[in-house]
């Protein structure tokens, strides 16, 4: 063999020397990463090593009070089950918990409702309720008890929508002409007559009718900003295909901490525990299609994780990679695929992800998150 050849077979040794350090290097981490061990339903009891966590994250950040008033902090616990409830009257809206920081999950008939949004001709606005006034705003209809519509309240909502849509605007075109209508009590008084909801709600919500219902709260921004995602993501999935629940709560909660700035008080805790290698597996935690029997702490933490995967993905890729795997999952592609299809190798399999997700968690290295 001459110098040349043994120049080429010394040059690609080292090339593939080198790819198998960087590979070692890339799943060892993962390879001997503490595990939790699944039964046959992923939501079950959480086991006990990961109920303590000891790296905390910090602080999540705090969005300033806007508004004064009434906070529900009755700390009452609750089930999936009374999440679920519809409002008495024929309303179709659902409750929102308080003092929790979990939102509910939508029927599968709110949403579907949901997606037929933007073929539905604009409606004719709600009235105004005795005691209220009414402000059309560029994106809103705006009810707020009293004499007149605070020009406050109006400029934050605008604001929120201006945040959510630079994440969300090519998933809701329809926003340019129709608007979403918010119903902003004085007090939690007022919002128990006006909805019927009981005494630890601390709002509702109606897809199908972009309707959102609050009270004045530290709490209320948001709420809003969550509930508002729902509208405008799930809208998105018209036809027989409805967002998946990982997705569209992950990115609810996402919007709700990156963009309206009110992160639950609980997710940091759970975002550590997750980081230390608790959680779900991938397979497993996008094949639950809903809450239901499933106890506090874990639907927590799958709040969490659905937050921290969707997070994961929208900073992963420059461009409309995003958007592109939403739209494959719409028109039925599986998960796999549709990963596969938006981010190319080596995303073409959930466990490929869940490797770099898990990866990216410890070091930041991929999407640089940490920094």
């Amino acid at each position: 063999m001459d110098v040349l050849g043994r120049l080429r077979v010394l040059f690609w040794g080292l090339v593939i020397s080198l790819w198998g350090l960087f590979m070692y290097q890339y799943i060892s981490d993962d390879i001997n990463m503490p595990r939790m061990k699944f039964s046959k339903n992923p939501l079950g009891t959480l086991p006990q090593d990961f109920k303590t966590v000891r790296k905390q994250y910090p602080p999540p950040p705090v969005r300033p009070p806007v508004f004064t008033g009434t906070q529900d902090v009755t700390g009452r616990t609750y089930t999936s089950g009374n999440m679920l409830q519809p409002l008495s009257k024929g309303l179709d809206i659902k409750e929102i918990p308080a003092g929790t920081g979990i939102m509910p999950e939508h029927s599968p008939d709110e949403k579907t409702a949901a997606g037929l949004i933007a073929e539905r001709k604009e409606e004719s606005y709600p009235p105004a309720p005795p005691g209220f006034a009414m402000q059309e705003t560029r994106h809103f209809v705006v009810y707020e008890e009293g004499e007149t519509v605070s020009q406050e309240l109006a400029n934050t909502v605008e604001s929120l929508h201006g945040n959510i849509m630079l994440d969300l605007v090519a998933f809701s075109p329809w926003t340019r002409e129709k608007r979403v209508f918010i119903f902003f009590t004085g007090n939690q008084d007022t919002y128990q007559r006006l909805t019927g909801r009981p005494a630890w709600s601390a709002g509702a919500a109606s897809l199908s009718e972009r309707k959102i219902y609050l009270f004045k709260s530290d709490e209320a921004m948001g709420i809003l900003a969550h509930e508002l995602t729902h509208i405008y993501f799930d809208s998105f999935f018209s036809g027989p295909v409805q967002s998946p629940l990982w997705l569209s709560e992950g990115i609810a909660t996402y919007i709700q901490s990156e963009r309206g700035l009110s992160t639950p008080t609980w997710l940091a805790q759970k975002l550590a525990a997750v980081e230390k290698g608790g959680g779900f597996k991938l397979s497993d935690l996008v094949r639950i299609d809903n809450m239901q029997g499933a106890d506090e702490d874990n639907v927590r933490l799958w709040y969490a994780q659905s937050y921290s995967v969707v997070r994961f993905l929208m900073k992963l890729k420059a461009g409309d990679a995003f958007y592109q795997f939403c739209k494959r999952l719409k028109a039925g592609t599986p998960t796999h695929q549709a990963l596969y299809q938006a981010y190319g190798m080596p995303y073409n399999k959930l466990s490929s992800l869940e490797y770099a997700w898990r990866y990216d968690l410890k070091t930041g290295k991929i999407s640089d998150l940490n920094r």
